[in-house]
């Protein structure tokens, strides 16, 4: 066998090993998603994620199946007595202990991003809370931009949909404050008058029309930038500041003349 064919056998067996993550990245296929790794491409995203506070209970909303399934068809809220989740149009998606799934007629549902099955939420699986279309009621290959006051998330002035499906969660007390930040400094917030300003404002991202319904955080067409004031107090953001002091009155000095105070 000569140089050329070994040649010729070694950019084939490469090819093949880079060419599914390279479709994924040029034409969009983000939805088979469990060999795409997010930080290959958006290294700098991937790392400000991992070291933000938030990561963990991030983390945690990924893994937790009743939630992703309440996101993947759009619910509204959940009734804990009959172990039901109500959507916009009235449709229910019934809790079925026997296979463990959420039913709805012959339709069967239990969202899981825990991709590779090791019971966590690791590495480019947490990308997929805030960006797996599946979870935004878009179908197809497309990725999306889910911001922190998106109705289901964190709610907005408009929606609050997660106030009512509290018991989603383990701790569902705790829960109650983080699901309706956004209604929460939309009103009588100190917080208040940069989030509204902010919500009149738009975003670069398209808000779309999940499951056929408007969003709370809309502006127009796009999303609000109302998510900054989400950003504001939760991220990590270095800042260099010098502080000039006013000049102090020198009070020692009875006869000193009179002047204007700061």
């Amino acid at each position: 066998m000569n140089k050329i064919t070994l040649l010729t056998i070694a950019i084939v067996s490469l090819a093949l090993f880079v060419l599914p993550n390279t479709i994924s990245m040029f034409v969009g296929q983000h939805t088979f998603e469990a060999g795409v790794q997010c930080q290959k491409c958006h290294v700098a995203e991937y790392c400000e994620l991992y070291e933000s506070t938030t990561i963990d209970v991030h983390k945690r909303a990924a893994n937790n199946m009743n939630y992703t399934t309440f996101l993947s068809v759009g619910g509204i809220k959940y009734d804990s007595s009959n172990s039901k989740i109500l959507t916009i149009g009235g449709k229910e998606w019934v809790w079925n202990g026997g296979n463990g799934t959420w039913q709805n007629g012959s339709e069967h549902k239990l969202v899981s991003l825990d991709f590779n099955g090791d019971g966590e939420i690791g590495g480019a699986e947490i990308c997929h809370l805030c960006h797996n279309s599946s979870l935004f009621g878009i179908e197809g290959h497309a990725i999306t931009v889910r911001v922190c006051d998106d109705d289901r998330c964190h709610g907005n002035r408009n929606h609050t949909y997660l106030g009512d499906a509290t018991d989603l969660f383990a701790n569902p007390e705790n829960a109650t404050y983080v699901v309706t930040a956004g209604y929460n400094i939309s009103r009588g917030n100190v917080h208040q008058s940069f989030y509204l300003n902010l919500s009149n404002q738009s975003s670069t991202y398209p808000a779309g029309g999940p499951f056929g319904h408007s969003c709370g955080n809309a502006y127009g067409v796009a999303l609000s930038r109302g998510h900054w004031s989400c950003v504001g107090c939760h991220s990590d953001v270095g800042t260099d500041v010098t502080l000039n002091p006013h000049p102090v009155y020198n009070h020692s000095d009875a006869n000193a003349p009179s002047r204007r105070y700061w």
